[in-house]
């Protein structure tokens, strides 16, 4: 597989803090084709942001999805984990496989259990898989009405993968990365929180 080399970005008056990108995947089988595709993503795009962005753990939702689903209590810790990684985040980046010409029951179970607003302040990057290219732009289009419902800002183009596009993913995505990722940072700089003003003594 070729590989493309990313420099990363240098932006003046960038993120002060330390930025995470958390990595969601709702396919229902766990090392997924879907949960390496999305960690690609997420590497490349933390790598084209550069400092202070940082890689937090890939959320795979079937390791825990009794909880998700049932309120179990066996991943009742991984889910809490979860929700706070995700609510706290950054970058996220939502991956799912195309299933029945949308996004998994999977991750809109998890998406369901977030509170209000949980997603507000965080910038989203949706990445889909499908087997056929007439579904390929079905989730994207089913899961971003969610995910602005959840206070989310999706600024860019979702990435958009068939199966095929797996084999050469690194090449594929190069041109994706150095479009949209100048937008995700600026649209993080953006969403930034305005420090208080100190008060006067």
């Amino acid at each position: 597989m070729a590989s493309v080399a990313f420099e990363p970005k240098v932006v003046p008056d960038g993120p002060v803090w330390p930025q995470s990108v958390v990595t969601v995947v709702g396919n229902p089988r766990a090392g997924s084709r879907t949960a390496a595709a999305a960690a690609s993503v997420a590497e490349l795009l933390a790598s084209e942001l550069g400092a202070p962005y940082r890689i937090d753990e890939l959320i795979d939702l079937v390791t825990f999805a009794p909880a998700i689903f049932q309120g179990d209590q066996a991943g009742r810790e991984e889910l809490a984990s979860a929700i706070d990684l995700v609510s706290s985040a950054s970058v996220i980046v939502v991956a799912t496989p195309v299933y029945k010409g949308s996004y998994t029951g999977l991750l809109k179970s998890f998406l369901d259990v977030l509170r209000p607003a949980a997603l507000a302040g965080s910038v989203v990057v949706p990445v889909t898989v499908s087997a056929a290219p007439s579904h390929k732009l079905l989730a994207d289009q089913h899961l971003r009405p969610v995910l602005a419902e959840l206070g989310a800002s999706v600024p860019v183009p979702g990435v958009i993968l068939e199966e095929r596009d797996l084999e050469d993913l690194q090449v594929v995505l190069s041109s994706w990365i150095r479009t949209n990722a100048a937008i995700v940072q600026a649209t993080t700089i953006a969403l930034q929180p305005t420090p208080e003003p100190t008060p006067a003594h």
